[in-house]
């Protein structure tokens, strides 16, 4: 066997690659657990093309960095991503044969899960320090211990030859290469907080006037609205004179729980926003008129009946709603005036009301 330290470590190019992809992977707008699922099949190829160049202790016994890839899935990216990596793993080790298929696949599965319980401990730490990296290592050397299953001939050679040699790797890439995914993790995670600051409104959580047209073009992107679509504009009765009367942090509070009643009343393909001061917006693709109409009524008693108090005494909070229902898709600026219009009309009438516009016939 001719270890060669320098042959090993250009293993390191692949787990340099495997950061930047674990950046970009963080950085695409899909819910977190596709990403984490995505991330462990990053990982579990980076593992797996580990081995196909790995340095050779004995016939059917490999040494490789296959361990740190499904090591650094489960430290980052959780369990599940560490038992998809685990697998790909798993069944390229198979693949290749030979008796150290047993201890290999034992060793993969030792430092997922030494990775993930390093996760596990990180989990209150915004980020990892360079002493919390070489625990890592330090912690993915425990898969080293499944050389104890090899046979006793094999495994002396081992542990005098390539054990000291893996479990250099192991600590050095946890490392450098830990340093490269942390700094990713936390260049995404700043340029995601940016993102929700400049979209979000930072009083209710929900989105800005700005965040609620990008999300509202995206929506006519994506969703086919087959039965039709629908802008609400909810606004806040007396909400001026509530203001005067209870101060601004009783307003405030009313606002925040607005927003959270309209969180309970929408569907979760439907888009939330606060335009300014006691005016709420909603957009609802796909929806029926009956459909608009129904939930622009679940606001509305959402609203009134809500358990909103100052100094122990329920105040009296309600909104009047205007809606424009489309048979198609519709333009957000016409949208927004037809609904202002239906909502001065709902306010005319006596507040506390809900009001549609007719049936606007959309182009296709």
């Amino acid at each position: 066997m001719n270890l060669n330290a320098f042959e090993f470590l250009d293993n390191f190019a692949l787990m340099a690659l495997a950061a930047v992809l674990y950046g970009i992977i963080l950085r695409l707008e899909y819910p977190r657990e596709v990403r984490r699922i995505l991330g462990g099949f990053m990982f579990g190829a980076g593992a797996a093309v580990s081995m196909m160049d790995p340095l050779r202790v004995a016939p059917g016994v490999i040494v490789d960095l296959r361990s740190l890839f499904i090591g650094f899935s489960g430290a980052f990216l959780g369990p599940v991503a560490m038992l998809i990596s685990l697998t790909i793993g798993a069944i390229t080790r198979y693949q290749i044969g030979g008796i150290g298929v047993v201890p290999g696949i034992v060793a993969m599965t030792l430092a997922g899960c030494s990775g993930t319980l390093w996760g596990h401990l990180m989990r209150n730490r915004s980020r990892a320090s360079l002493r919390h990296l070489v625990l890592l290592g330090f912690m993915l050397c425990a898969g080293l211990l499944a050389f104890l299953l090899l046979p006793p001939e094999i495994r002396v050679k081992a542990f005098k030859n390539a054990v000291p040699y893996a479990a250099a790797c192991y600590i050095l890439g946890a490392l450098l290469l830990g340093t490269f995914v942390e700094r990713e993790r936390f260049s995404a995670m700043r340029e995601r907080r940016l993102t929700n600051e400049v979209n979000t409104d930072p009083l209710t959580g929900l989105l800005n006037r700005r965040g609620f047209q990008r999300g509202f073009d995206i929506a006519q992107e994506e969703i086919v609205s087959e039965n039709g679509a629908a802008i609400l504009l909810v606004d806040l009765d007396h909400f001026k004179k509530l203001n005067d009367t209870h101060g601004h942090d009783i307003g405030d509070l009313v606002l925040q729980s607005v927003g959270a009643i309209l969180r309970k009343a929408v569907r979760q393909s439907d888009l939330l926003g606060r335009l300014g001061g006691e005016e709420f917006v909603v957009y609802l693709p796909n929806a029926s008129m009956a459909d608009a109409r129904n939930i622009a009524e679940r606001i509305r008693i959402g609203i009134e009946t809500s358990t909103i108090a100052s100094k122990g005494k329920p105040l009296p909070v309600s909104a009047s709603v205007g809606g424009s229902w489309s048979s198609n898709a519709m333009d957000l600026t016409t949208g927004l005036k037809l609904a202002d219009m239906e909502l001065y009309k709902a306010k005319q009438a006596g507040r506390n009301q809900v009001h549609f516009t007719p049936t606007i016939k959309s182009a296709a």
